[in-house]
């Protein structure tokens, strides 16, 4: 489905990690949730809504749904939660197969992640998947100013950086809508990885009809 991309003009390949690399969206759906059940919130989030956010700074995610449920969920106890419960399911968590091929298919370029995720998080998921070591450089959230993560650049810019080459030679690899608006705003191509490469509702929550199915997602022929 990628491999064609595999004789692309681009110097280096960037990727996201959650929903790109790896397929722990529900994962981390179904800890919101969690988190939201406990302390007593009004209402869950939608699978639609938390997919919207992703790549999105946490805090600012959490004070979007307390204005738009009229409730005051304490962000610290929140984090707890929502981290325990994914904690119990990350050392589970699968590839999206297509993107996963073509890291292993990948011999002549550079390659980098860059995700808003915890530092921690991501490398434990590269770990899990065993591609850790084909990345040149890894940049997380602690990596930028918290109030620059996805949909600002400045990930994207810093992954570049690292690798050596210009923005405009790097092709990112993005699953949410914030995540390739910050690589568009960073002057780099984007090819979009659809929800229906998904497949990650073990976890509880699934969501119903479309959004399961993903019809609404990305077509992944580049965006």
């Amino acid at each position: 489905m990628l491999q064609h991309l595999l004789q692309s003009r681009h110097r280096a390949l960037i990727f996201d990690c959650d929903g790109t690399i790896a397929d722990t969206m529900g994962i981390y759906h179904a800890a919101w949730n969690h988190a939201i059940r406990t302390l007593g919130g009004p209402a869950p989030m939608s699978w639609e809504v938390f997919c919207a956010n992703g790549g999105r700074a946490f805090h600012a995610t959490l004070a979007e749904y307390n204005a738009a449920n009229g409730c005051q969920l304490p962000h610290a106890e929140f984090a707890r939660l929502a981290a325990a419960h994914a904690d119990g399911l990350l050392d589970h968590c699968k590839p999206v197969i297509p993107v996963l091929r073509l890291i292993l298919s990948e011999r002549k370029r550079s390659m980098a992640v860059a995700s808003s995720g915890q530092r921690g998080n991501v490398h434990r998921i590269l770990r899990r998947l065993e591609i850790f070591s084909h990345f040149q450089a890894i940049v997380s959230q602690e990596d930028v100013d918290i109030e620059r993560l996805k949909p600002a650049p400045d990930l994207f810019l810093l992954a570049a950086e690292r690798l050596g080459v210009r923005p405009g030679d790097c092709l990112v690899f993005e699953d949410s809508p914030l995540g390739a608006a910050a690589a568009a705003a960073a002057g780099m191509e984007v090819q979009v990885i659809p929800r229906t490469w998904w497949d990650s509702y073990p976890y509880g929550d699934r969501p119903a009809g479309k959004e399961a199915a993903g019809e609404e997602a990305a077509d992944g022929e580049g965006a």
